[in-house]
């Protein structure tokens, strides 16, 4: 199942709830294009520096979030969750996937939990936090971005729930 939804509205604040996720509570639900290939070399995890609650990453520098695996490149941003999806093959979520001052996101789990991961296409600063409401918790976001003010930041938070019926909302504050 992929499920695509994008924000409308201001840049500065953005906060929509996004579609129903998988109803039996398990799989994935993607906002990454069908049929995306990804190529990556593997870059060594170095030291991450932060901006604030903002990390500055190098393209392709690998970043833990659970048991799942996520990396920045020019493209966009990668993310590796081999339990609920059995494979180590990753799923790309495009910087052009996401249209100026609004995010994409996606939600990959199992019954033992489920990462958030996306995109949000506008000014990335120290400031800048992201929130994903879901189930009456509300989950606080890390917050990544290239060196260089691409123009873009990627957004990740591990949740110890599984995927379920609950819409989620997610909000982007500079």
């Amino acid at each position: 199942m992929t499920v695509h939804k994008r924000k409308r509205g201001q840049a500065s604040l953005v906060s929509v709830a996004a579609a129903a996720m998988l109803a039996t509570g398990f799989g994935v639900a993607a906002a990454s294009g069908a049929g995306a290939s990804v190529t990556a070399t593997p870059v060594p995890a170095a030291a991450v520096a932060s901006a604030g609650g903002v990390q500055t990453v190098t393209p392709g520098q690998r970043i833990t979030a659970g048991g799942d695996t996520v990396w920045l490149t020019a493209q966009g941003l990668s993310v590796v969750a081999p339990k609920s999806s059995g494979t180590s093959k990753p799923d790309l979520i495009r910087v052009t996937d996401a249209r100026p001052g609004k995010w994409t996101a996606m939600a990959r789990g199992d019954a033992s939990g489920t990462l958030w991961a996306g995109i949000y296409r506008g000014s990335v600063s120290s400031s800048t936090k992201v929130t994903v409401k879901v189930g009456g918790r509300t989950l606080d976001a890390e917050v990544a971005t290239l060196a260089g003010k691409p123009g873009w930041g990627a957004f990740y938070v591990v949740d110890t729930h599984k995927v379920g019926k609950d819409k989620p909302v997610i909000t982007v504050q500079n």
